[in-house]
């Protein structure tokens, strides 16, 4: 058994700063002696392998968990009764953000975040559509992809933004700061 903070990451269907994401966790994991569990959406899991980080992500964190359910693995409890110092969801996808901006917690990732808020416990949020227009992204064979942001994701992020117990950071990397503020 472990004396380490634990930390939960979730990892929803969004590719735009995954690699990213993965980076700042081992960072993290470095810097602060964390447990970090990573629970991943179905099309989170997709994409990570669509994108050959698998290996990284194993490598960047203790315990890597798959969607079967909305509740399985069962995380929510814990998260909701504090057993992790807090939860970050980075990157989040659109969807995932729609879900959570309107209060649907049909899936993993989504339960995990309602619960979590129920139970007091913080939550940070990585969305990838959180400024208007177009950006130039890394697909995952390295090719450019540019994306463009929609009205409706900004509409949801804004949502976010007003939420209690729910913090909206702009890059996965200040997930630092935090962490360090709620570990010590």
């Amino acid at each position: 058994m472990t004396d380490r903070a634990k930390i939960a990451w979730g990892i929803t269907g969004a590719g735009d700063y995954l690699v990213e994401s993965i980076e700042v966790m081992r960072r993290l994991r470095e810097a602060l002696d964390v447990e970090i569990t990573v629970v991943l959406s179905k099309d989170g899991e997709l994409v990570v392998k669509w994108y050959k980080l698998w290996d990284d992500l194993k490598a960047a964190s203790d315990h890597v968990r798959s969607e079967r359910g909305p509740n399985v693995p069962f995380l929510a409890g814990p998260l909701q009764i504090g057993q992790y110092a807090f939860l970050f969801v980075s990157p989040a996808s659109g969807n995932t953000c729609a879900k959570i901006a309107y209060g649907i917690a049909d899936s993993l990732i989504t339960n995990c975040v309602a619960q979590t808020m129920k139970g007091g416990t913080p939550v940070y949020i990585y969305p990838v559509d959180q400024r208007p227009g177009s950006l130039v992204t890394q697909g995952p064979n390295g090719e450019q992809i540019t994306i463009t942001t929609r009205r409706i994701d900004l509409e949801n992020v804004q949502r976010l933004r007003n939420m209690e117990g729910l913090t909206v950071l702009s890059d996965p990397a200040e997930i630092l700061a935090p962490a360090r503020d709620v570990l010590q």
